[in-house]
């Protein structure tokens, strides 16, 4: 049973940071030029996909952690689990509470051209600023799982 846990702990990780870093170089190629309409062109083939996949994802990591501490001889006060969950933590609170409402509002206005407005690009920046983030709390507490500091 173990086993099987981990794998599922393993596997939600995998998805989730393997998307992230997926999503951060599509967002870094087409905001490197000065046409805003290629990260209005990347958001539509990723957007809502990606943030169900990193919502589900995220809270499985965290769900399967837990369970893994419950069942093995790990402690919640021995440092590397402790960061480990923090870090998924925050990460996950990112993209429900940061992310996500800013998503909804962007696929809302590219709906309805006539309620759109110059908006967009801010919003989209800022859901690229939180991606940037989640990424980096994501490798920092794969970082302290992976060598148990």
């Amino acid at each position: 049973m173990r086993h099987w846990i981990l794998f599922f702990h393993l596997f939600s990780v995998i998805v989730w940071m393997g998307g992230s870093i997926h999503v951060e170089a599509l967002m870094a190629g087409a905001g490197r030029g000065d046409d805003e309409s290629a990260l209005v062109t990347v958001f539509r083939k990723v957007g809502a996909t990606n943030r169900r996949l990193f919502n589900l994802a995220g809270v499985a990591t965290i769900v399967f952690g837990f369970w893994l501490v419950g069942i093995t001889s790990f402690e919640f006060e021995t440092v590397w689990v402790t960061v480990g969950i923090l870090l998924a933590t925050v990460a996950v609170v990112i993209d429900l509470f940061y992310s996500t409402p800013r998503v909804d509002r962007v696929e809302r206005l590219l709906v309805d051209p006539e309620t759109s407005d110059d908006s967009v690009p801010g919003l989209l920046k800022q859901v690229t600023a939180a991606g940037h983030a989640r990424t980096g709390l994501l490798f920092v507490a794969m970082v302290f799982m992976v060598f148990k500091f």
